[in-house]
């Protein structure tokens, strides 16, 4: 059945080839296969993609690219896209760490689902489309493999413009992967439909979100598993089969912009204007410049947690249990509404002194749950608290000779009163190794941060903690150079933090009372001879106390690939992927809990995880076709970025990507 479905997807592909390739634009606005009165006839509009992204609340508008290359297509799975490497449990959808520090910033408020913020979307990580024509992008991948486990992912999106001004943009991405252990089998989805409106005054962004993960836990492969002399995953023995995590989450969010301003004419070109016209016929063109503007953010989201456990009281992956047989489900509850009002001037590019200002204010509630509680172990334990906070900043980002952005918040009133945020950002245009497109980016933070509710308190089956946790303190400094038209780049981060809060050996969030230090430096070049090409990007990081902090020292990712046109029309690359990270105690995983956290007993690294692949792009369609960590047929060692959690073994992978845009 599995099969027949395949070979039907697969003409259907073929059948919507002919079709893309008749429709295609090319130069001259002109279609193909049409004859010329036709042409003539209709009235030709060239597509158009705007794409941008909010931040700073609604206060900035960053342009961003679409994405429709074919370098790096390959690379469907989000933790792979995202990091050089990574600590994870080898199976879609499942929980990470990123073992680059400086990466692990997230912009998760619920505890629980931060090791899993690669696979969902939130309100700052949307993209807003501006389009002249609907575009539509239909991604599918597959793995297909008698003797492995099936993987498919299927995601759709969809935008276009009711009119010049108003956009929306539906977008809904799925997987499911069975994965090649037992009890590993995982789901995967998030479904969001949201729009933008941007005129000269008025400028209104809102949406709607809701993610989903369902993951079995099986606590990893057991310990007397032999994982190198057992042919077939299925007989390899398993901690955990009958535990699961379920996960929900879901966004409201709004924000709106008035602006006030002047309206000014543009200068023309009189030579240019259309002379069959009379003159007071044609419109005089003109210019929006705000000058101030009024904005308002809206935010709700409901997030809950569910871990079943049918297990037993007492095995020997779990210690404890808490509540008895009978108690088999811990659920967590996290809901946070948001309010912001923010006051902005804006810059006046003309002016080479001039720079931005904008002031704000926000209040947050939030209501927290944790499943238990440490007197009476029956009911939930609920908490409520709210923050009221302030912040503003300056800034500068339009000239040719520097940009720069500063900002802060305070916390005023509620449970994290007295929590700060400061950081800055310059970037220098300069002109080195010959490069007119060089820049010089240098940032910095500083923090004190009042640690999470879960990371105080918290009561399940499983584990349980009542911390009196203080308030962490960060200063990041960090610097990167850019070189655009060498695709070259270096960067270096410098990190000093006092009470540094982690998850200890006992996987409970404890604190260091003394002063970490944590530096990186970070290199990344695309080599090119010819049609040859070779992407290299190198991390090193160092921690001054490992007994707190545990980090590869060396990471590195390398992508070598050929590029060649078959029959002038398909683009073609085949490529080999090599990631690579020194030994060292990775962190270990707690399934109760869904976090990582330290371990001093077992070193994971020092082998290759290789990926071969061929990828293709005939007009608008692109098709990749990979073998993902083929090492383990030759290389006799066991794959684990995660004590007990083995990497998939070598599997086939194929991907196709549709767009339409006429």
């Amino acid at each position: 059945m599995r099969n027949s479905v395949f070979i039907s997807f697969f003409w259907i592909v073929f059948a919507l080839l002919p079709g893309t390739g008749f429709t295609q634009i090319q130069r001259g606005g002109e279609l193909q296969n049409e004859p010329e009165s036709s042409q003539l006839a209709k009235k030709q509009i060239k597509p158009k993609i705007g794409l941008y992204h909010l931040n700073g609340f609604g206060a900035f508008k960053d342009s961003t690219q679409l994405d429709t290359i074919q370098d790096f297509f390959h690379l469907y799975h989000p933790v792979d896209k995202n990091t050089i490497s990574a600590s994870y449990l080898g199976n879609y959808a499942t929980p990470y760490i990123d073992n680059d520090f400086f990466n692990r910033e997230t912009d998760m408020d619920f505890f629980f689902l931060q090791s899993r913020n690669a696979y969902l979307l939130t309100p700052n990580s949307v993209k807003y489309y501006d389009t002249k024509t609907p575009y539509t992008l239909l991604d599918y991948t597959q793995s297909e493999h008698r003797t492995r486990k099936n993987e498919t992912r299927f995601n759709v999106l969809h935008t276009q413009n009711v009119n010049p001004f108003l956009n929306f943009t539906f977008r809904y991405d799925q997987a499911r992967s069975a994965g090649q252990y037992k009890s590993q089998d995982s789901k995967n989805n998030f479904i969001t439909l949201y729009a933008n409106y941007n005129k000269d005054k008025l400028a209104v962004h809102g949406g709607f979100i809701s993610n989903h993960i369902f993951n079995n836990e099986n606590g990893g492969i057991h310990d007397d598993a032999d994982l190198l002399r057992e042919p077939e995953t299925d007989f390899l023995d398993v901690n955990l089969t009958s535990a699961k995590t379920e996960f929900g989450n879901k966004y409201f969010f709004a924000t709106g912009e008035y602006r006030f301003g002047k309206t000014v004419e543009i200068a023309t070109n009189d030579s240019a204007l259309d002379v069959s016209e009379p003159m007071d016929s044609i419109p005089v063109p003109v210019l929006f410049k705000p000058v101030v503007g009024i904005l308002y953010s809206f935010e709700y989201q409901s997030n809950f947690k569910e871990y079943t456990d049918e297990e037993g009281s007492f095995n020997d992956f779990y210690a404890y249990d808490y509540y008895g047989e009978d108690y088999i489900k811990d659920s967590i509850r996290f809901r946070k509404l948001s309010n912001i009002i923010q006051l902005k001037q804006y810059e006046n590019p003309e002016r080479k002194t001039s720079f931005g200002k904008r002031v704000y204010i926000g209040q947050e509630f939030i209501h927290a749950s944790s499943p238990g509680t440490d007197e009476l172990f029956i009911n939930n334990l609920t908490k409520r608290y709210s923050n009221v906070y302030a912040g503003g900043g300056i800034f500068r980002q339009t000239g040719s000779f520097w940009r720069w952005n500063f900002d802060g918040r305070l916390f005023l009133l509620g449970r994290n009163i007295g929590q700060t945020e400061i950081s800055g950002m310059i970037t220098k245009p300069l002109s080195l190794l010959h490069d007119s497109l060089s820049a010089l980016t240098i940032s910095g933070k500083i923090e004190n941060r009042v640690p999470d509710y879960f990371q105080q308190e918290y009561y399940s089956k499983r584990i349980r903690w009542q911390n009196d946790l203080k308030m962490e303190q960060r200063m990041t400094v960090g610097g990167v150079l850019k070189f655009p038209s060498r695709k070259f780049e270096l960067s270096a981060n410098y990190a000093i933090i006092n009470n540094f809060i982690y998850n200890d050996t006992l996987a409970v969030p404890a604190q260091y009372s003394g002063q970490l230090l944590v530096f990186s430096a970070y290199a990344d070049k695309d080599f090119q001879w010819r049609s040859f090409h070779l992407r290299t990007r190198l991390l090193w990081q160092k921690a001054s106390n490992e007994n707190v902090l545990h980090l590869p020292d060396f990471s590195t990712y390398l992508s070598g690939y050929y590029k060649f046109v078959i029959s002038k029309v398909m683009f073609t690359q085949l490529g080999l992927d090599v990631r690579y990270n020194s030994r060292y105690y990775a962190d270990a995983y707690f399934p109760a809990t869904g976090m990582f956290y330290l371990q001093n007993t077992e070193k994971i690294g020092n082998f290759p995880y290789m990926d071969a692949y061929a990828s293709l792009r005939l007009k608008r369609t692109r098709v990749f076709f990979k073998l993902i960590n083929f090492g383990t047929e030759f290389v006799k060692r066991e794959y684990f970025t995660t004590p007990g959690y083995p990497m998939n073994r070598m599997t086939f992978r194929l991907g196709v990507a549709w767009a339409f845009y006429d």
